[in-house]
C-alpha cells in the first residue's frame, strides 16, 4: 500500500506543470519582504484573469505566484497594498487598477521591458500578499 502511494504521488508530481522558484523575475521590483515559505510556483504556460477598471483580461504564458509575508509592516492591508505598487511602479510598471475598498485590496500592474516583452501583475493582500505575475505569450 505505502508503494501504491508513493507511485500515485510521484506520478501525481511528475504531471504537474508548475515548479518551484526561489523568487520572482528581475523585472518584478517587490519591496524586500520575505516570501512565504521561501518558493514562488512557476507554470511555464499558465493562464490568469486580470481585473481592469472596465473590464476582466485573460492571458496565457509563464506564470510566477508567491506570497510575500508583510507582518513587519503591521496589519493595515491597503497601507501594505500601497507601498508593494509603489514599490513596482519605481521599476516601471504601470498601475492599470486599484481598488484599495475592495475586500481585499488589488491593484493590476502591466510592464512592457525593453525587449517588448508584456508582463502583468495582480496583487492582492490576504493575511499576507498574493503577487501573481505573468509574462505574456507571443502567440
Amino acid at each position: 500500500m505505502v508503494r501504491l502511494s508513493i507511485l500515485l504521488v510521484a506520478g501525481f508530481l511528475a504531471a504537474a506543470p508548475a515548479f518551484g522558484a526561489s523568487s520572482f523575475p528581475k523585472s518584478v521590483t517587490l519591496p524586500a519582504l520575505p516570501i512565504d515559505k521561501r518558493a514562488v510556483d512557476v507554470d511555464p504556460k499558465g493562464e490568469s484573469e486580470f481585473i481592469l477598471r472596465d473590464k476582466t483580461e485573460v492571458h496565457r504564458g509563464k506564470v510566477w505566484l508567491g506570497y510575500l509575508d508583510y507582518k513587519a509592516w503591521g496589519a493595515d492591508k491597503r497601507l501594505v497594498l500601497e507601498r508593494i505598487v509603489e514599490a513596482l511602479k519605481k521599476g516601471g510598471w504601470e498601475v492599470m487598477m486599484l481598488d484599495e475598498p475592495r475586500q481585499p485590496p488589488l491593484a493590476t500592474l502591466k510592464l512592457v521591458t525593453d525587449d517588448n516583452r508584456v508582463l502583468w501583475a495582480s496583487v492582492e493582500v490576504f493575511e499576507t500578499a498574493r503577487v501573481l505575475v505573468l509574462e505574456q505569450d507571443d502567440g
